[in-house]
């Protein structure tokens, strides 16, 4: 059950440390120390109390303190390398004192037999985990919990482009000075995944943190148990031992059991693969505990976290420790997250089978008779099938040791049975796992009610920074409550330049405002020379619909004319994700409007190398379109467009370096089909529908509106534009119909396949202009700032746009590891290697075929890659690529 840069990598770590879940009931206090033989204090130990099914830790001074009923306790105090210790007290009114001293314990090793192979023992105990990984991570049904949360964040450091980017506003983070975050929140957990979140009390001074807690259960979904989390490849992953080696390092008697420790050793630096020490219980093959490093983008993660026993064998997470020593990009920091969690209404799940083998541990422990195992109505087929699967697990478990062949086998079979009685797995609707609700005083909670309910002691430095937040919390119940979207301050220099969004959670609306000099809003081309503009966006989200409004204004200073564009949408039917559209505007465009080069890097290839690829026109248009889902999977577009085109020529020919000027050329784009009546003004009315089919297309419903996710079938499309003449001033008359098929498939555990097969002619071709031409996705410059995928990388712009038949073929193929991430020196680079295929086949040219290998994910922004076209049986150019993609520019 289960991300760090300025609120990101914040939100990373939040959502991890909440693995697990949580209750608090106050009345009386039990607080003490814990220390070492040298009485040193002992940070983050774990405190377990088994009635009250609640855990804790202890702060950086070794302090720890809880609320307890009146009564009597049994509580167990473990911390890794140290003597667990158990303790019975009796609770009685006001304080209470228990200080703990705990022993420093080696690991026992025990005497072993090594295989005939020389095999260490440990990897025979981390085979039967793997085996059993889908079992523990689905052995729970239900539980309600709560966490309390406690969030630090010291900075060390702040680079100079954060310094400018936040210059001296008063919320901006400050080097040298402590953050605290601290949440109380009740959880339901139903599986196999579903959580619903209260939060019930929250206070934070973190930069950017608006205290609403909506991430914080972002991971809560995923565990020690799963394959990965996120791009991290777990040690109980199937194919761990392709990314790990195992060390048997000893062994302790923890809660009578055999707790064996093993090192977990990567076996190359990745910033994908964790290094540590996992502690599974001997017979059992659960996890006791677990101690990680991970050396992420931002730094040095380590987690620890420790589990004890909720319920009769179930073993569930009961506290946890995140820390990150930040370094990125100039910046340095430290943040630390610690949990504590009480458990109440655990319910197993009686769906799943216990192997026998583990059953009968489980009964040699306990003389209450075990659950009993639903019988849900099968046929008979299905009966044997399962009785079948059942005889393969326990003779499986019975044995000694297991090979990696039969390792497989067993996860299989263990995960088989779980998906067999998850009634989820089988329906289309994905339920959304994580729901969030604020309680509306959450934010409004005195320092008397966190000193009665906080199961962690704050520090002396934490207590200074609760103080500043208490004064906070005085000044806003003064003040009065203003709407967001009218009364914030903001930097009106930084708005005009760079734009600003200003949201209202409660009415769910947003505006935006794009300013006047930000990368989309300013650009350059020789046609309009330099344009200057800004756009503004509305939405508004109701119960049922929503509505979007986009008008766009610009100035083309070479032309001198204003432009102008409106874009609108209005959907309905949330289930059909239904939508209609109105779209007008006065604007130049590109011949190629749908996959055609990009405003900014047509901007830099013309100001400074003097390569004005884009080619344009004027259009004066209007378009209606509707968009909804007949049945699941089956979408119907149709869209009607009426287009007054106009051809321009060049109005300047500015440069930044006057010697690249010659290679300037005139506004009109090299096609060998190009006639002096297709290139010429038209009107058009055209008429476009669309209709895509997906088998099994899975979906979620997010605020009663169909969100589209996966399937593991192709997408079938096909597309007919018709060109409507006659009908007010229309000259257009042609026919162009297409057909594709395109899938991704999931080929190993982060290795992806993906294809792309279009067929599409002009069955009808009266009187076709060079605008409604099929033009192709090309991406001829060395910068981009587009995908790889599904483009031609060595084809210039509009040279094979056609007025006939045409045929493409895309094939991709990612995987972390192909062959340069093998090397030493770049395998710890959290980076994808990609093999690319494209041919396209069209009238009076030879076939053109492209290869291509990438690297991708570069800082999680760039790719680079080479590329080698062929036409027909000729060699026909080499490329070599760099891919920037920012998030929110208009490449």
């Amino acid at each position: 059950m289960s991300s760090i840069s300025g609120k990101i990598y914040f939100n990373l770590i939040l959502g991890i440390a909440l693995i697990s879940i949580p209750h608090f009931l106050s009345a009386q206090v039990l607080q003490g120390k814990i220390t070492d033989e040298t009485n040193n204090p002992i940070p983050y130990a774990s405190v377990f109390i088994k009635e009250a099914k609640q855990g804790t830790t202890s702060n950086t001074d070794g302090i720890f303190l809880i609320n307890l009923p009146k009564g009597n306790y049994s509580i167990v105090f473990r911390c890794l390398g140290y003597e667990t210790s158990e303790k019975q007290i009796e609770i009685k009114p006001g304080q209470n004192t228990l200080n703990i001293i705990l022993t420093v314990k080696p690991y026992q090793i025990a005497p072993v037999t090594i295989g005939s192979k020389n095999e260490d023992p440990a990897y025979n105990i981390v085979r039967k985990a793997i085996g059993m990984a889908p079992y523990y991570q689905n052995q729970i049904k239900e539980f309600n919990a709560e966490v309390y949360l406690k969030g630090t964040l010291k900075i060390k450091k702040l680079s100079w482009l954060v310094k400018k980017a936040i210059g001296n506003a008063e919320e901006a983070p400050k080097e040298g000075q402590l953050y605290l975050q601290e949440s109380i929140n009740s959880i339901h957990f139903t599986a196999p995944e579903k959580y619903d979140q209260k939060v019930k009390m929250i206070r934070s001074n973190f930069p950017g943190d608006n205290g609403s807690s909506n991430d914080v259960m972002r991971f809560t979904n995923a565990s020690f148990y799963q394959p990965k989390i996120g791009d991290i490849i777990l040690p109980l992953a199937p194919y761990a031992f392709s990314h790990y080696n195992y060390k048997y390092d000893g062994f302790s008697i923890q809660d009578d059991r055999v707790i064996n420790r093993i090192k977990v050793i990567p076996k190359r630096k990745s910033k994908q693969l964790v290094s540590g020490y996992i502690y599974i219980a001997d017979d059992y093959y659960n996890l006791h505990e677990v101690d990680f490093t991970i050396e992420s983008i931002v730094g040095e993660l380590k987690i620890k976290q420790t589990f004890g026993e909720i319920d009769k064998n179930a073993w569930l997470p009961i506290s946890h420790h995140y820390l990150i020593n930040g370094k990125f990009m100039g910046s340095e920091g430290d943040v630390s997250y610690i949990s504590s969690v009480k458990y109440s209404n655990v319910k197993l799940n009686t769906d799943i089978k216990t192997p026998t083998v583990l059953a009968k541990k489980f009964s040699e422990k306990t003389t209450e008779n075990p659950l009993p195992v639903s019988q849900k109505k099968v046929s008979t087929k299905q009966q044997a099938k399962n009785k079948k699967n059942a005889e393969k697990l326990d003779k499986l478990m019975g044995k000694e040791a297991l090979s990696n062949r039969e390792m497989y086998e067993l996860a299989k079979l263990m995960d088989k049975q779980v998906k067999l009685n998850d009634t989820a797995a089988h329906s289309l609707e994905v339920i959304d796992p994580i729901t969030v609700t604020v309680d509306s005083m959450a934010n409004k909670i005195d320092s008397t009610a966190w000193k009665e309910l906080r199961p962690v002691m704050l520090t002396a430095d934490e207590i200074k920074v609760e103080e500043t937040l208490n004064r906070k919390l005085l000044e806003t119940n003064d003040s009065t409550d203003t709407d967001s979207l009218k009364n914030k301050k903001s930097n009106i220099f930084l708005t005009i330049y760079m734009g600003k969004t200003w949201r209202n959670k409660e009415k769910k609306q947003t505006i935006r405002f794009s300013g006047l000099f930000s990368p989309n809003e300013f650009r350059f081309n020789t046609v309009d020379g330099f344009v200057l503009g800004s756009t503004f966006s509305y939405r508004r989200e109701f119960s049922n619909t929503s509505i979007y409004l986009r008008p766009s204004v610009s100035y083309a200073f070479a032309r001198k004319v204003p432009m102008g564009t409106f874009a609108s949408n209005f959907t309905y039917a949330n289930k059909k994700r239904g939508m209609f559209g109105l779209n007008f505007g006065y604007s130049s465009m590109d011949f190629n409007q749908t996959t055609g080069i990009s405003g900014i890097t047509n901007t830099t290839a013309s100001l400074w190398f003097g390569r004005n690829y884009m080619k344009l026109f004027e259009n004066r248009y209007i378009t209606l379109f509707n968009r909804i889902d007949l049945i699941n999977g089956l979408e119907l577009y149709t869209g009607i467009t009426y287009s007054d085109r106009r051809m321009l020529k060049n109005n300047t020919d500015f440069i930044i370096y006057s010697s690249n000027r010659d290679w300037y050329t005139e506004n009109l784009p090299i096609n060998r089909l190009i006639t002096a009546e297709n290139l010429s003004d038209n009107k058009a009315l055209i008429g476009n529908i669309r209709i895509s089919y997906t088998p099994f297309y899975r979906y979620r419903m997010r605020d009663n509106r169909k969100i589209m996710l996966s399937s593991k079938y192709p997408t079938f499309r096909f597309q007919t534009k018709i060109g409507i003449p006659g009908a007010i001033n229309s000259t257009s008359d042609f026919i162009q119909m297409e057909a594709s098929v395109s899938q991704s498939i999931r080929t190993g555990p982060s290795n992806r396949l993906s294809y792309s097969l279009i067929y599409g002619d002009f069955v009808s071709k009266n009187n076709l202009s060079f605008n409604d031409f099929n033009h192709f996705n090309t991406q001829i410059t060395p910068v981009t700032a587009r995908q790889f995928n599904n483009s031609y990388q060595n084809l210039n712009y509009y040279k094979r746009s056609t007025n006939s038949a045409y045929g493409q073929m895309f094939v991709n193929y990612q995987s972390p590891y192909l062959a340069l991430k093998y090397l030493p020196f770049l395998s710890n680079r959290i980076w994808n290697e990609n093999l690319h295929f494209a041919s396209l086949l069209t009238k009076n040219y030879k076939p053109y075929y492209e290869i291509g290998y990438s690297i991708s994910q570069i800082g999680a922004i760039a790719s680079v890659g080479a590329f080698a076209g062929f036409e027909g049986q000729k060699f026909y150019s080499l490329s070599f690529k760099l891919s920037i993609m920012l998030i929110g520019f208009d490449m």
